[in-house]
């Protein structure tokens, strides 16, 4: 079986910020979520909301449901408070589909808080048992196996382009089928609807445990407990991925190292790290020009593989 290397997209845990002491005291801040809503976003917004409120860190945090990308919020600082705006993997796309340099030009990139890893995982009577089983039917015709996940040209969407690029598979060809979430997803291959889909390990360990899911492999560089599947490094192929989110501000937006100091602190506390146990969430600590240049990469190679997939 042919196979080669992608480049990871979405890498991956760094050490969490320290010694970080209370930040001063806000006003309001708001918090802009961009896209359909029910993602991993939300859930972030909701804990730094709860975190920075809980700690007296700003007087309210208030969270608004951005339509589109989020370009109308990074297209305006300021206002009632100082909007961030909830960044992730879909809005990475979005604005690399676009060719729009936001992440870049028109944003202050903060800091990547968290992210989720994948489970590619399979109905019991679909006929694959394995990765391999998979990957073979991908190389001997890219559209047959049909995959269900998230947004189109979302993490999932990506990640499956991936996965055929590595295998040497054309990722032009194949049957990528979207949903408005996850766990729409999911409950699609649960209900064999669909025979293949990707999921978190929050979203499928449950339906795995009672056998009503089969786990091909995970994106995560390590096995995950609770899962047992091989990595894809450990099946051929060399992608390790997480659907990541952070925050980003406006360009221009005043008090910026305060802001990124709020993130420090946020991170920092054990509420944080409870949060991310809570919601099989991995911490993924990246700020300031580090996180910066990480997304100048990101933002390119997701450009390319979007051009492997036909969409540009």
């Amino acid at each position: 079986m042919r196979r080669r290397t992608v480049l990871a997209l979405g890498v991956l845990a760094l050490a969490g910020a320290c010694g970080v002491q209370a930040p001063p005291r806000r006003g309001e801040l708001s918090l802009a979520v961009p896209g359909p809503p029910g993602g991993c976003g939300d859930g972030v917004a909701a804990g730094f909301k709860s975190l920075v409120e809980g700690r007296g860190w700003a007087r309210a945090v208030r969270i608004r449901r951005e339509a589109g990308d989020g370009g109308t919020a990074l297209a305006r600082p300021g206002g009632a408070g100082t909007d961030l705006v909830v960044a992730d993997s879909a809005l990475l796309a979005a604005c690399a589909l676009a060719r729009d340099p936001l992440l870049v030009a028109r944003a202050v990139p903060l800091a990547r808080l968290a992210g989720e890893w994948e489970v590619l995982v399979a109905s019991p009577d679909s006929g694959y048992r394995t990765f391999d089983q998979f990957a073979a039917a991908l190389l001997r015709d890219p559209g047959g196996p049909r995959v269900a996940g998230g947004a189109d040209r979302g993490p999932e969407h990506l990640l499956l382009g991936m996965t055929a690029r590595g295998l040497g598979a054309d990722p032009r060809l194949l049957d990528y089928v979207a949903f408005g979430s996850r766990a729409q997803a999911v409950a699609a291959v649960l209900d064999g609807r669909l025979a293949l889909g990707f999921g978190s390990r929050r979203e499928v360990a449950p339906h795995v445990r009672a056998g009503r899911l089969r786990p091909l492999a995970v994106s995560s560089a390590e096995r995950l407990p609770g899962v047992d599947a091989p990595t894809l490094s450990e099946s051929g192929v060399r992608v390790v991925f997480a659907d990541w989110t952070g925050l980003i501000a406006p360009r221009g937006t005043p008090e910026q190292d305060a802001l990124l100091e709020l993130c420090r602190a946020v991170a920092d506390t054990p509420g944080w790290q409870i949060l991310c146990d809570r919601n099989d969430w991995t911490p993924m600590w990246l700020d300031g020009d580090d996180f910066r240049q990480w997304l100048v990469g990101e933002a390119r190679r997701t450009a390319l593989l979007l051009n492997d997939l036909g969409l540009r």
